[in-house]
């Protein structure tokens, strides 16, 4: 959902992403499934963290998720 809201300029560089309670509220799933998600993320450079502050989309995200999924259909 991340990928694709930052795909579709709903979330854009430097913008706050929702907190991984906010994502397993809205997705009813455990709060530690989203964490994990949000990590993959963070991993890959489509997020990063600012301490107690939260979540944003890193700098290039989109091109990041583009090649990633050009990789993955060739």
């Amino acid at each position: 959902m991340i990928e694709n809201d930052i795909l579709r300029d709903v979330l854009l560089e430097d913008e706050r992403v929702p907190s991984t309670n906010e994502l397993a509220k809205l997705y009813a799933i455990n709060p530690s499934t989203a964490a994990k998600g949000i990590n993959i993320l963070v991993d890959a450079g489509i997020l990063y963290k600012k301490r107690g502050i939260g979540m944003f989309v890193s700098d290039g995200a989109k091109e990041v998720i583009r090649r990633k999924r050009k990789a993955r259909f060739c």
